[in-house]
């Protein structure tokens, strides 16, 4: 059985001039030697200890490039390589219709903004043991002007904790837009964005402190009337307010999230959308957080929204787009 020949790339063959010396090789050595030879005719004469080191520079320099191989590749394949590692851009950056997506600065803030967006876990509701019926309850006297005094102080305080809170998630809004605005420097809001989010956290937390302290000073004669005594007390956790984060900066866009009748997150609902002729445009499906959202703006119309799941039922939603950037829906299913 005769060897197989080996596979040659027969596209790189090169002209020969004398004998193994190709073209190139003619060329670097003669370039060589040609500029070693300008330096003794012109400037030896005049200045012998500068020149002479060219000169011997420049003739060897014409020898290596011509016939001094290194790992098999000739020397300018080295020298290009180099300077073109140099040269070229390490970080690479995707461009579609002239707009540049880089790292999304709000990525390392995600476990921040994640357990930000979560409020307390609802606490199940136990049946009352039955308890007979209270007394009659007694006339309750009027507000005295202390109480009168703190309810607006209070009051003022909380006015002053919302207006911070509005103007907070503002700063948000606006730190998301600019990071989406292509920039030739990209910019790391992710310091930003976690002060922002510190501060939110302690405004809610403000919020509730003066919330329970205006339960306390409330007049006793606007209370409702006093509950059974019962055995098993029911707690029913108050929970703060959430700052909303926006799913979708385009218009037109449907996004949302679905929620179980005990507030917590459904995955894997199907939503499907329809037209006004009732022509299906779109099918999305939420992911672990129970959010959708769809990649292309719609245009203008009335749409409407079914959602399905085993299980579970949803209303069917109608929705009007009139080219802005929608919030999210929230959208709670029915057991």
């Amino acid at each position: 059985m005769e060897p197989h020949p080996i596979p040659q790339n027969v596209t790189s063959f090169q002209f020969h001039l004398v004998g193994d010396m190709t073209l190139k090789q003619f060329l670097y050595l003669a370039g060589g030697a040609g500029f070693a030879y300008l330096l003794f005719v012109t400037v030896a004469k005049d200045y012998p200890l500068v020149t002479w080191p060219l000169i011997i520079i420049s003739s060897l320099l014409g020898l290596a490039f011509a016939f001094l191989p290194f790992a098999s590749r000739p020397l300018d394949y080295w020298v290009a390589t180099f300077l073109k590692t140099i040269y070229s851009p390490t970080r690479r950056a995707w461009r579609k219709t002239g707009k540049d997506y880089r790292e999304d600065p709000l990525f390392k803030s995600r476990y921040v903004m994640y357990i930000s967006s979560l409020g307390p876990q609802p606490v199940k509701e136990t049946a009352p043991i039955a308890a007979p019926a209270p007394p009659a309850p007694a006339a309750a006297p009027l507000p005295t002007t202390e109480d009168l005094g703190k309810t607006v102080d209070l009051a003022r305080q909380a006015q002053g904790l919302q207006v911070k809170i509005i103007q907070a998630e503002r700063a948000l809004h606006q730190i998301r837009n600019e990071a989406t605005k292509p920039s030739p420097v990209p910019i790391d809001y992710s310091q930003q964005v976690s002060e922002i989010m510190s501060e939110l956290q302690k405004l809610v937390s403000q919020a509730s402190q003066i919330r329970s302290r205006l339960d306390e000073v409330k007049p006793a004669a606007a209370a409702p009337p006093a509950p059974p005594v019962e055995k098993v007390k029911v707690v029913i956790p108050v929970k703060p307010k959430q700052t909303q984060v926006a799913l979708t900066t385009f218009p037109n866009v449907l996004n949302g999230i679905v929620k179980d009748p005990a507030g917590n997150y459904l995955e894997a609902v199907v939503t499907v959308i329809y037209d006004k002729e009732g022509l299906p445009v779109r099918a999305l499906k939420t992911n672990k957080l129970g959010q959708f959202s769809g990649s292309t703006p719609l245009p203008n119309g009335t749409y409407t929204l079914e959602l399905e799941k085993e299980g579970y039922n949803f209303d069917i939603l109608q929705i009007e787009l009139e080219g802005g950037v929608l919030p999210p829906l929230i959208v709670m299913a029915k057991g």
